[in-house]
């Protein structure tokens, strides 16, 4: 999200009870971009910018970033506008060649995480991402929306980013705000 967009579910994430945003957050100050192209990794030697080294693999960039090579020839970089590697993507896609080209990126961030964060994944996804390998790009429907999420940190302190599209990000947040809510309620004593 560049720094003129506003986000979809700004609004839902301020309203959520305590409990449900500890579980679910939708960081806001992050900024997203994206370069395409069958001379990617080429042009990216040329720059010396570091891609992950397989695809669906995921590098960390400042202290919440992230650089995701999410096919042969395509990245995607969500960080902090003040990250160094932003403003290095964002020259080199000026002076793109023929064979890469900018993307932007038109997708909501959401983060679960949290002793709820488990439990959010059973009932939401199909896919056991308690297993899945941490810095690696999976592919899957969560709530019947097709997301990018991407596994990190491990134990208790285990979180997953999720990309969704603008359009679904509504609908992404208040089904897994509802599965957050049950989960916590049933926690919390009356």
């Amino acid at each position: 999200m560049n720094a003129t967009r506003k986000s979809p579910i700004a609004h839902l994430v301020a309203d959520a009870p305590a409990p449900v945003q500890a579980a679910l957050q939708h960081p806001v100050d992050l900024v997203k971009l994206g370069a395409k192209g069958p001379r990617l990794v080429e042009w990216a030697e040329q720059h010396a910018l570091a891609l992950p080294a397989r695809i669906y693999h995921t590098r960390p960039v400042g202290a919440d970033g992230v650089l995701a090579r999410v096919g042969a020839g395509e990245l995607i970089l969500e960080c902090r506008p003040a990250d160094e590697l932003w403003a290095r993507l964002n020259a080199a896609l000026e002076a793109a060649e023929a064979g890469v080209y900018r993307v932007e990126q038109q997708s909501a961030t959401l983060v679960v995480r949290g002793e709820a964060g488990e439990g959010i994944w059973a009932q939401a996804c199909a896919v056991d991402l308690a297993r899945a390998p941490a810095g690696r790009m999976v592919y899957t429907q969560v709530a019947g929306a097709a997301c990018g999420v991407l596994p990190h940190g491990a134990g208790g302190q285990r979180a997953y980013r999720l990309w969704v599209d603008y359009s679904l990000a509504t609908y992404v947040w208040e089904a897994l705000a509802a599965i957050a809510a049950d989960l916590t309620c049933a926690k919390t004593p009356d």
